[in-house]
């Protein structure tokens, strides 16, 4: 937790520094506090996985806005943020012994389980917008990738039975995503690079499989 603080201290002190170079310039620049919401299709190679009712994610976060040109239309976006996810899904963890366990799918009892993430997120962007000084209402395109950091993971298969598998989480995700839109409306797009997940693996043949998060939804931007 400590080396996380540092890292985030680090990340500020560089935006900061960054951008007070650029402000010197007289650059436009334009920063942001983000809200999103999205749902979730979770994508998967395994045939009998399936997804058990919605599944949804949640963002909150502060972009830094570093311009290259002097109009301030197309800029760089240095992010820091939350995210918090959910699968509901037939995945079920299965213990190997004491110290290792899996996520297999679940073919023969009905029961939903919900994976639930929370993630630091690292949000770096390619900015366009045709935008000015004086012009708050906007076309924008952003598109990036976002690395995240896994600090709480859990599985709960109903209220009383909640366990915490952060350790069986990969600490660091990369998501891919895209949003545009108008004024503080737009639409948000991505998909996860990786698996969340350590270890899935199929419940006959035992070979690992892939599931990855399509997010589809609206993220709000807010001077």
């Amino acid at each position: 937790m400590q080396k996380l603080l540092f890292i985030l201290f680090l990340f500020l002190q560089f935006i900061l520094n960054a951008q007070s170079l650029k402000d010197g310039m007289g650059f436009y620049r334009e920063d942001q506090i983000y809200i999103g919401l999205s749902f979730l299709s979770l994508d998967s190679n395994n045939k009998s996985f399936s997804q058990r009712g919605l599944s949804n994610h949640f963002q909150l976060g502060f972009v830094r806005d570093i311009p290259l040109i002097s109009s301030g239309k197309l800029s760089i976006g240095i992010g820091l943020g939350y995210s918090f996810q959910n699968y509901n899904s037939n995945l079920t963890r299965f213990n190997i012994d004491n110290k290792n366990s899996i996520f297999i799918v679940n073919n023969t009892l009905n029961q939903k389980s919900k994976l639930s993430f929370n993630f630091i997120e690292f949000p770096i962007s390619l900015r366009w917008r045709n935008s000015s000084l004086n012009d708050y209402q906007f076309w924008r395109v952003y598109a990036g990738i976002k690395f995240q950091r896994n600090f709480l993971s859990k599985l709960k298969y109903s209220i009383h039975d909640i366990k915490n598998i952060s350790n069986e989480v990969k600490n660091w995700n990369k998501d891919l995503y895209l949003s545009f839109g108008y004024n503080t409306w737009n639409f948000y797009f991505s998909y996860g690079l990786n698996q969340i997940m350590k270890n899935i693996r199929d419940q006959y043949s035992n070979k690992s499989f892939r599931v990855r998060p399509l997010k589809i939804g609206l993220i709000f931007y807010l001077l």
